[in-house]
């Protein structure tokens, strides 16, 4: 991965988010602002970043109420932690292409229909303005 940063704190975060990141991975607990506090207010103005909890807090209702919140995934600290962060970065990647390609076909069909529509109605005012039979 490229263009990785670390911050000390949510409020250090907080100050980069004019870096626009495409992913945040974070910790439920911080001196000073919460895990979810800092995606909460992130999300506010940057709503397409996507947010990874990995955290020592084990708790289920936490989890889940991250996961509720909008968090793409919720990790524990353990030994597997690492490749399960791995994996949940390749999986946002790989889920942010799929909506872009989506995107690019929403648009294609939109753009195929209006240019459809302006060639049909060219003709028929052709048709009107030269007094045509079709």
């Amino acid at each position: 991965f490229k263009n990785i940063e670390t911050f000390k704190s949510g409020e250090d975060c907080l100050s980069a988010m004019g870096r626009k990141p495409d992913i945040i991975v974070l910790d439920y607990s911080y001196d000073g602002i919460t895990g979810l506090e800092l995606m909460h207010r992130v999300r506010e103005t940057h709503p397409a970043i996507s947010f990874i909890f990995l955290s020592a807090q084990s708790e289920i209702p936490v989890a889940i109420k991250a996961m509720k919140l909008g968090a793409a995934d919720y990790i524990i600290k353990n030994e597997e932690a690492p490749y399960r962060l791995v994996r949940s970065i390749e999986q946002i990647i790989s889920n942010v292409k799929k909506e872009k390609v989506q995107k690019g076909l929403n648009i294609g069909i939109v753009g195929f229909f209006v240019m459809l529509f302006i060639i049909i109605m060219t003709i028929i005012l052709i048709s009107v303005f030269f007094d045509l039979e079709l």
